[in-house]
C-alpha cells in the first residue's frame, strides 16, 4: 500500500490515489506529521493564508518540505520577498532541516 493511500482522508467512492491534493489544501488535515503540523500552525498564526499545505517530502523524516501558501499580506511583494518573509518565519525550523520548497501566490483580487 502506498503512503498516500494509509495517509490522506478519503471521500466516499474516491479512491485516495486520484483524490486531487488541492482539495487537502484550505484547511489542515488528519494525518499530518509533526513536523508538517508545526509548520502549518506558526505560518497559519503569522500570515493569515487564504490556503496553505504543508507536506513532509522526504518521505517522513522531516528533513524537506514543500510549503504552498496564498496570502493577501504577499500582495505588491515580488516572489523573492515572499520567499523571505515565510523563510524568517521558519528560521530556527530551517537549521534542522535539508531543505524547504516555499511556493508562494497572492490569492485574486474580488470584482
Amino acid at each position: 500500500m502506498f503512503r498516500s493511500q494509509t495517509l490522506r482522508p478519503r471521500l466516499a467512492g474516491v479512491p485516495a490515489l486520484v483524490m486531487p491534493r488541492r482539495m487537502l489544501t484550505v484547511t489542515r488535515t488528519l494525518f499530518m506529521t509533526d513536523g508538517e503540523q508545526h509548520i502549518y500552525d506558526k505560518l497559519h498564526g503569522e500570515l493569515q493564508p487564504t490556503k496553505l499545505s504543508v507536506t513532509d517530502s522526504s518521505g517522513g523524516c522531516g528533513s524537506m518540505y514543500v510549503v504552498e501558501i496564498e496570502a493577501e499580506c504577499f500582495r505588491g511583494l515580488n516572489r523573492v520577498k515572499q520567499t523571505k518573509m515565510v523563510n524568517g518565519l521558519l528560521k530556527s525550523e530551517l537549521k534542522d532541516m535539508h531543505g524547504m520548497r516555499v511556493l508562494c501566490t497572492v490569492p485574486p483580487e474580488k470584482a
